[in-house]
């Protein structure tokens, strides 16, 4: 039995001090329904009951010493134990009075032993609040505090010039036996009540991580959940680390430390590791200096995220369920990595033209969409190959595929980084430019002609195919839309031409630019150039 989780999931938790209204007296008071605080709120009750049915004894004997002598050690050993619950701390000076309250009452007590059955109940109730060294020490200065009466007893109005010592002292074993008994019953309550914890940590945990697709935010909740599993078992650390550059960088913290590092040896980190597997650690000089006390420390490998391994630490020993919730959170958190990967891998792949690689219609309205509602200077080019279908229709489908992945790689000689390169379908393309000028895209016109024109080579020979482009340009605000459409128009206008030029939507032949020019389709408000 160590010194351990007397603090563990319970009902007391209120800062000592905290004043309270009758009321809210009343409610903390109420029976609780989880199985700890149930248990103490159960044991405080066992006590009052024990001294409320011990109190007739010492009160039919009382005489005017006595009487407020039983009364205010009553009260005191009440207050205490109430005290007690509702913090769910102890104190040396509440000790300290329940032992002069305990030598009280047996004073006043027509026998010793009558006490008994209030020092069984209350070390009954303190069982399941203290630590096991604490509780030891307790049931010893019971003890004292009880055989303490004996040399006094005489003095009391009413009592004999002594009493019997031998029921006392034979007495004082079986208190400690059953302190003993009791405290390992709570030791299994405690781990029972921390399991149920645990589990039901891991279980909301596993639902939130499933819903996230979102690598990061995945991490962070790694990093809370491993804190509220620390939180479930006194003592209990852990440390997420990465090793890179020969030290072992710290990327999540859990749990009580007195100096949080944020680099340790790579030593730390066993070597070999495997999945699910926990290793000890040799190196712990470090990892207990940030601790601030000795423990017990494991390693478990994170799989699936970027060679992330966790260190788990606690003073005394580290209980196998601890070990097997944090592999359990290990692997939900490796599950969900790889689920969000596969969740961007079908985004991907829904917005990508299978064919070409160029992003789809869907991806690049999308696209469009939103860059268009971020504001800025864009420029919006419609592609349409010319002669397509003769080499399609000529040499068969597999030639027109290679046809268009080779034109599509000649588009994207043409976008930069920050530019977005589509294949809307059948043999039609959009290029997206950022911060350029009309010209400037109407230049990029002129290149994806000169481009396109040039012979392509096929597995059944060299076939040439040209390109009509429409630019249309925005400074402000337009539907995607519009946007679009304008381009398609000032592409046909092209086309219309005589195909191999470069449509320009919004400017006349000549003359003025058209604000707010309706869609053309070849007419006037789309000027066309020579490619070159």
């Amino acid at each position: 039995m160590g010194s351990d989780e007397a603090h563990a999931a319970g009902r007391g938790g209120d800062p000592a001090g905290v004043r309270r209204t009758p009321r809210g007296l009343v409610h903390a008071l109420r029976r609780p329904t989880r199985l700890v605080p149930r248990t103490r709120w159960l044991f405080l009750v066992f006590a009052v009951l024990a001294l409320l049915m011990s109190l007739p004894g010492p009160l039919a004997v009382a005489g005017s010493v006595t009487l407020p002598a039983v009364l205010a050690a009553a009260a005191v050993l009440v207050t205490s134990w109430v005290h007690a619950y509702l913090t769910g701390r102890e104190s040396t000076l509440r000790d300290l009075a329940d032992c002069l309250a305990i030598t009280t009452f047996t004073l006043c007590c027509p026998a010793p032993a009558m006490v008994f059955s209030i020092t069984f109940c209350s070390l009954w109730f303190h069982a399941v609040h203290s630590t096991t060294r604490r509780g030891l020490l307790r049931c010893a200065a019971y003890a004292v505090a009880v055989a303490a009466a004996l040399p006094l007893w005489g003095f009391v109005p009413g009592h004999a010039p002594s009493t019997q010592a031998a029921p006392v002292f034979g007495t004082a074993p079986v208190m400690l036996l059953t302190f003993v008994v009791v405290r390992v019953l709570a030791l299994g309550m405690f781990a029972r009540e921390r399991a149920a914890q645990r589990d039901a940590l891991l279980m909301a945990s596993g639902t939130r991580l499933l819903g996230m697709t979102d690598v990061a935010r995945i991490a962070e909740e790694g990093v809370a959940n491993s804190q509220a599993l620390c939180g479930t078992t006194p003592g209990l650390r852990s440390l997420a680390v990465r090793v890179q550059d020969g030290s072992a960088a710290v990327v999540g913290v859990a749990g009580t430390f007195a100096l949080a590092p944020t680099h340790l040896p790579a030593a730390v980190v066993p070597v070999g590791l495997l999945p699910g597997v926990a290793a000890p650690v040799l190196r712990t000089a470090e990892l207990d200096a940030a601790a601030g006390e000795v423990c017990a420390w494991v390693c478990l490998d994170l799989p699936e995220v970027d060679g992330v391994s966790i260190l788990l630490g606690a003073p005394g020993g580290l209980e196998p369920e601890v070990v097997v919730s944090f592999q359990s959170l290990a692997n939900q958190v490796a599950l969900a990595v790889d689920k969000a990967e596969v969740h961007r891998l079908l985004s991907v792949q829904a917005r990508t033209d299978a064919l070409t690689g160029l992003t789809n219609r869907a991806g690049f309205q999308e696209l469009l969409a939103t860059s268009v509602a971020e504001g800025g200077v864009l420029a919006l080019l419609f592609v349409d190959l010319d002669g397509f279908k003769s080499v399609n229709d000529r040499f068969g489908h597999a030639a027109g595929d290679e046809l268009l992945r080779q034109i599509a790689a000649r588009l994207r000689e043409v976008t930069r980084p920050q530019d977005a390169c589509a294949r809307l379908g059948g043999d039609e393309f959009a290029l997206l430019l950022r911060g350029v000028s009309a010209e400037e895209a109407a230049a990029v016109g002129r290149r994806v002609v000169e481009l396109a024109s040039r012979p392509v080579q096929l597995e059944r020979g060299a076939v040439h195919v040209g390109a009509s482009v429409g630019t249309a340009h925005a400074t402000v605000a337009v539907d995607p839309q519009v946007f679009l459409d304008r381009a398609d128009a000032a592409m046909y206008a092209a086309k219309t031409a005589g195909k191999g030029r470069v449509g320009v939507f919004g400017e006349a032949a000549g003359g003025p630019a058209l604000a707010g020019a309706p869609v053309l389709t070849g007419g006037p408000g789309a000027r066309t150039t020579a490619g070159a």
